[in-house]
């Protein structure tokens, strides 16, 4: 199915950057089978489309309780856009597992997707007469994210999918290893491995710089559209507790 453009996917998009540590220290990891109580991650994102671009900020909070989880991703510009996306859901063997994924943008109506484990349904308010199918490992737009690290942390697989589930619909998302890169971001110069889902004709470009040092978090996302458009977001503070 179509996954429109990237602003779908993580709603991270848009306050200009000032005060930034150049010189931040990675934090300190959890075991590669751990999830920590917390992880907070700002990142520093930018929106362009031909010479036209927007700067704005996203922090993304993860809470970890028992085995019980939430995260909340927060994205602002100014007073020009407001989008909130929300995960909650369980921690199993493999990794996350979400029972309700929540988007939101603006004034408009918040939509909720529903996972039902026992029935293997998953329910869309955007779209209540065409459910979908539960799949192994299936995540949402936000808990992508974090699952993302986590699989980088356990295998380093040369290529992979995972179901993803958005307001409407599940798709599958096939990635693959790009290698090792030293790429530059608010925190500082980086040793990550590159990502990518490559754009086809239902699915935009997605990558992902999942950063060694910084416990395979993503210190860089990157989503380009069929019509040029970008939104980059590259972290600058990051918190594990």
């Amino acid at each position: 199915m179509r996954t429109s453009s990237a602003s779908r996917f993580a709603g991270l998009a848009l306050a200009t950057l000032l005060g930034v540590d150049a010189h931040a220290q990675p934090p300190t990891c959890p075991s590669a089978d751990e999830w920590p109580a917390k992880i907070r991650i700002e990142y520093a994102v930018t929106a362009s489309r031909g010479p036209f671009s927007i700067n704005g900020q996203s922090v993304l909070l993860f809470e970890r309780s028992g085995n019980a989880y939430s995260i909340s991703v927060e994205t602002d510009s100014a007073a020009i856009y407001h989008s909130r996306q929300a995960s909650r859901g369980t921690i199993v063997k493999g990794g996350l597992q979400p029972v309700e994924y929540v988007e939101a943008r603006g004034k408009r109506t918040p939509q909720t997707t529903t996972f039902d484990w026992e029935t293997g349904r998953v329910i869309f308010s955007a779209a209540p007469d065409s459910p979908g199918a539960t799949e192994p490992a299936l995540q949402d737009r936000v808990s992508l994210v974090l699952q993302l690290a986590w699989r980088q942390r356990a295998a380093a697989e040369t290529s992979f999918e995972i179901p993803v589930a958005g307001a409407r619909g599940v798709g599958i998302y096939r990635f693959a290893r790009r290698g090792v890169e030293t790429i530059k971001v608010p925190v500082g110069t980086v040793e990550a491995t590159r990502v990518e889902r490559a754009a086809d004709e239902e699915n935009d470009r997605l990558e992902a710089w999942l950063g060694t040092s910084w416990c395979g978090l993503p210190v860089r996302i990157r989503y380009t559209d069929r019509k040029g458009g970008v939104i980059d977001h590259r972290m600058r503070a990051v918190t594990i507790e």
